[in-house]
């Protein structure tokens, strides 16, 4: 408490001298005294006079004057415990000091090193791959600008170039007739030509040679769907011998093949075919068994044919289950004599089954294996010989479908297959069953096409159950210009009718030209020579056949 009452005495004593005027200047002859009295001030004694005292124990008043300024304290002073109050604007009371954080803040890193004179960036070597990508960055954002001429001088239109038209890899195949989603191919083609032998005589009948014409005309189908598919080729012709009417004759041919996707793994197969064609005289079939009389006509066959079932993908096996019909009409001969040969009693209708499962080992190779069953019902239960030609069959085959890297692809297979006929006469009819549809491309000018076939025929022979037919053809087709083609074919086949002694051998060669004037117009030349060997009398023979012709397609 007494240190307190010291302290506020020495303030308001620090007031007075503070404000008591200034003392009188000293005479010029008292500078020493003046000096001495300055020296002796703060060793002078307090005032002893009661009046200027002032009693510390009792309260009292004091006027203070506040200075202007705030002055600095003095060493040894003690700051006043209630500071004066400024007359400025108060912006509130200062906060309290916030506590330093603990541990203090870890310094910043320093600044990184930069030079005053820095190297110039790298930059990328011109085919490396960011160079080019910042070329075609450029190039995209900021076009080049057209160079302008000065003004002075009349800027040239700029004309930009035409673009070179697309080279097509088949400039001369045709277009086709489009009919909604589905593509029609048709032609029509007429051509003349020279036969030696137009009915396939042996030697010994004194073949005669004659003139021909021959129209052929056809279509080709194909779908362009997303789902399902539609494929199919039909054709037909007719050959007019002009020294030789007896030999005059149709052909045609077609196939038709659809599917039906009920869903991603479950389609629906649809197939239909047609064939015609004509028996040679000479055939063994047709014989008499006179040796004057003979077959004069060449009689028709006819034959159609559908498939239709489900197939079913469990993954990469798929099943496909089809029920098979076959209708064949056989057309009446007529004897040299005024005869008739009564062939239309075999026709036969042919109800059966297929059953077929494959695997998808890869993408390339598919193998399969594939089972038929099949019931012939003839017209009559007999034919002209009197044997009952109704019979029972079934083959038996398994094989792959391959695609190796685009040069070779297609589908090989081989089994056996057997058919038994109602007549004990007839030997069942049996053999090995091999078949194969390759094509080989060695080039984009060259291809090379493998075929083999086996099948198993009806035949009017006594005692004769069938004829075993093996076939094989190769093709080499190559393109000697862009509109030039030219195409080899041989091809050799056998016929054994089992039962009987008789064997044939068969052999076809020849050449086919063909020069595309435009994509509508094409000349067509062709030479094809026929060879049969025959262990049956008087069935050998021999022919060449020279044709030209003109053919229209769209």
């Amino acid at each position: 408490m007494r240190s307190r009452k010291l302290r506020v005495a020495l303030a308001a004593l620090l007031g007075a001298v503070l404000t008591a005027p200034a003392a009188p200047a000293a005479p010029a002859g008292s500078g020493a005294q003046s000096r001495s009295n300055d020296a002796r001030t703060p060793r002078q004694k307090p005032n002893r006079d009661p009046a200027a005292a002032i009693d510390l124990r009792a309260p009292t008043t004091l006027d203070l004057a506040v200075p202007a300024d705030n002055a600095p304290l003095m060493r040894g002073q003690l700051p006043d415990p209630a500071p004066p109050v400024s007359a400025a604007a108060n912006f509130g009371r200062p906060g309290a000091r916030q506590p330093q954080p603990y541990p203090p803040r870890m310094r910043p890193n320093p600044k990184p090193f930069a030079p005053t004179t820095p190297l110039p960036p790298l930059e990328a070597y011109s085919r490396s791959y960011v160079a080019k990508k910042a070329a075609r960055s450029r190039a995209a954002t900021n076009p080049a600008p057209l160079a302008r001429p000065p003004v002075t001088v009349a800027a040239p239109p700029v004309i930009p170039k035409r673009p070179k038209p697309k080279v097509e890899p088949n400039p001369y195949d045709p277009l086709g007739v489009t009919l909604g989603s589905v593509i029609f191919y048709p032609y029509v083609q007429a051509s003349g030509g020279f036969d030696d032998n137009p009915n396939r005589l042996p030697p010994e009948y004194n073949p005669r040679p004659s003139a021909f014409i021959r129209g052929e005309g056809g279509v080709k189908v194909k779908s362009d769907w997303s789902r399902h598919s539609l494929q199919g080729e039909l054709r037909g012709g007719y050959s007019d011998f002009v020294d030789y009417q007896k030999a005059s004759r149709p052909d045609a041919s077609g196939q038709v093949t659809a599917r039906y996707d009920v869903t991603q793994d479950t389609a629906i197969d649809l197939l239909g075919k047609t064939s015609l064609d004509t028996t040679r005289p000479g055939a063994p079939a047709l014989f008499t068994g006179q040796p004057q009389v003979y077959i004069t006509n060449r009689p028709i066959t006819l034959g159609v044919g559908v498939q239709a079932g489900p197939t079913q993908k469990f993954g990469r096996l798929a099943l496909s289950l089809r029920g098979t019909y076959d209708r064949v009409w056989y057309q009446n001969g007529l004897y040299s004599d005024g005869g008739t040969l009564d062939l239309a009693r075999s026709s036969y209708n042919d109800f059966g089954g297929l059953l077929r499962a494959s695997y998808e080992a890869t993408p390339d190779l598919i193998p399969f294996v594939e089972g038929t069953f099949d019931s012939r019902v003839h017209d009559f239960p007999t034919d002209f010989n009197g044997f009952y030609r109704d019979s029972k069959g079934y083959i038996i085959r398994g094989g792959a479908q391959i695609n190796v890297s685009e040069l070779v692809k297609g589908e090989v297979s081989g089994g056996y297959g057997q058919r038994d006929y109602q007549d004990p006469r007839l030997t069942p009819l049996r053999g090995p069953v091999i078949d194969a549809a390759l094509i080989y491309t060695p080039s984009a000018l060259t291809t090379v096409t493998l075929r083999g076939a086996t099948s198993m025929n009806e035949t009017t022979l006594a005692y004769a159950s069938g004829a075993l037919t093996q076939s094989i053809t190769a093709t080499l087709s190559h393109d000697l210009l862009r509109n030039l083609n030219i195409t080899a074919t041989g091809s050799y086949f056998t016929n054994n009718y089992q039962g009987t002694y008789v064997r044939e051998r068969g052999a076809n060669i020849g050449v086919k030209l063909e020069y595309k004037v435009t994509r509508t117009v094409s000349l067509r030349a062709s030479y094809m020579r026929e060879l049969l060997d025959s262990s049956y009398a008087n069935a050998d023979y021999t022919a060449n056949v020279y044709l030209v012709g003109l053919r229209f397609q769209l």
